[in-house]
């Protein structure tokens, strides 16, 4: 048995995948709870959760050390935001067409408007802020329910794909590693801190690359999607903020403070950037005698394997050097440890290319639809709605955006570290704050100023900021 594992054999008989959209269900019960802490009548009922199949479109690579809820989250992200952004998109522009009409009630709040050549306060309703940034949130935990099991991609997952009460198919499942992993058409490692230490992780890092020496190995950070899923519940809370505080006062200075909340997560980002410093020490500093392992005979298996692949009796410290050099390099070259933005491989995809940033943006972008319908119902030229749409709904609050964002983003991944006191902790997140704040609110009020001036004037400084924020789009 251990020969045909390291000879990468396939047990067809006993290979078995689930629908990934199937093991996001019932909020993702399947990756919170390890078989282990299980009775045996759970245990007994994971394998019947699964469907025999010929081979598996995704390989997952876990620890079970790390907490189910940040495996679901991530996951949700990773395959279902494009289900969630067109649903998302659908129901907006149905809310955009019945508000523009007049087929939606208007609120007692008012908008004040001053483009060139038409100045007021616009009734307005935020319908279509509401409808995006609920429907988008919605769909996303809706994904596993939106998506056929028969059409979603079949996975190896290891708590319903290897038998865990029958100890002779347990054990054929364990040792089929190997085999599973040479017909896996992708490996997607969800690394968490604790990855790196765990026996088996290693085993399937080095089978996978061994038996695959040209299929995707992706490593996907869990601490990304936390981060993103921050700043969307950020952006929707900021920008409802602004509402607020435009529809009381109209003043767009004051209303730019609407952005202190951010304040709070800018902080939080920061700690989890954390486990980036950590994803890296934990590669350059990988040592194949600090695994943990629970069983004396899984240690003598791995090592075994890896005596057979490396050839060498010092094939530990060549897997070692494996792994920091080489390996590291792939991971963290096809990870996404920047905030998903763009594109990386053809062909040419306007969603790929903005990637989560669509999520952070939308928000924001749906208010400022708000306002336009307003101008709209209230009898705005043209050329005003235009240049408000272009000027500061797709110029500032969508591309710009994203832009300062990514910033943002960059900036917590540098300055990541604990600083020598909490005063000095603090005072980096708000600096991080600040240039956040300042590159947004100046855009805005150039904008904002030019749309009392010229209304081509405006427009082309919408479209410049589209332009320098995301010039592989244009």
């Amino acid at each position: 048995m251990v020969q045909r594992a390291i000879g990468f054999d396939v047990a067809r008989a006993i290979m078995r995948g689930i629908p990934i959209a199937v093991t996001l269900r019932n909020f993702g019960q399947l990756w919170k709870t390890s078989p282990l802490d299980l009775d045996r009548h759970s245990q007994t009922e994971l394998w019947s959760k699964s469907q025999p199949v010929e081979s598996f479109d995704v390989f997952f690579s876990h620890t079970w050390q790390t907490p189910g809820s940040k495996k679901f989250l991530s996951l949700l992200f990773q395959f279902g935001w494009r289900t969630a952004m067109a649903n998302c998109v659908c129901c907006t522009t149905l809310v955009f067409l019945l508000a523009a009409s007049g087929a939606l009630p208007m609120t007692s709040l008012t908008w004040p408007v001053n483009v060139v050549g038409f100045e007021m306060s616009c009734p307005f309703a935020p319908w279509i802020y509401l409808t995006g940034t609920l429907s988008l949130q919605i769909f996303l935990f809706l994904f596993p329910y939106c998506t056929r099991a028969s059409s979603s991609p079949k996975c190896f997952l290891d708590v319903v794909s290897i038998h865990q009460t029958d100890k002779t198919m347990k054990q054929r499942g364990v040792y089929g590693l190997g085999g599973f992993l040479s017909v896996s058409k992708e490996m997607r490692v969800l690394w968490s801190p604790p990855y790196l230490t765990r026996l088996w992780c290693v085993f399937e890092l080095a089978a996978f690359r061994k038996a695959n020496p040209s299929k995707p190995l992706n490593l996907k950070p869990l601490f990304v999607e936390s981060q993103v899923f921050l700043l969307i519940l950020a952006s929707g809370l900021c920008a409802g903020i602004y509402i607020a505080v435009r529809t009381g006062q109209g003043i767009v200075a004051v209303a730019n403070l609407a952005m202190t909340p951010l304040l709070l997560f800018v902080h939080f980002n920061r700690k989890l950037m954390r486990e980036e410093k950590m994803l890296k020490a934990s590669l350059e500093t990988f040592d194949l005698k600090d695994v943990e392992c629970h069983l004396a005979a899984d240690r003598a298996f791995v090592s075994l394997a890896i005596t057979a692949w490396y050839g060498s009796e010092e094939s530990e410290e060549a897997f070692t050097e494996y792994i920091r050099g080489p390996l590291r390099d792939e991971l963290l070259a096809g990870s996404e440890l920047e905030l998903p933005m763009k594109s990386l491989v053809p062909p040419f995809d306007v969603f790929k290319l903005v990637g989560y940033g669509l999520f952070i943006a939308a928000s924001p972008f749906c208010m400022l639809i708000d306002v336009v319908v307003a101008m709209i119902r209230a009898g705005a030229p043209v050329d005003a709605v235009l240049a408000e749409f272009i000027g500061l709904g797709l110029g500032v609050t969508f591309f710009w955006n994203m832009l300062c964002v990514k910033i943002m983003w960059t900036l917590c991944s540098r300055w990541a570290c604990h600083s020598s006191s909490w005063v000095w902790d603090c005072l980096v997140s708000l600096v991080i704050f600040l240039v956040f704040l300042l590159l947004l609110a100046v855009s805005n009020i150039i904008v904002t100023s030019l749309l009392t001036i010229s209304t081509t004037g405006a427009m082309a400084a919408g479209i410049g900021l589209s332009v320098s924020a995301h010039p592989g789009l244009f």
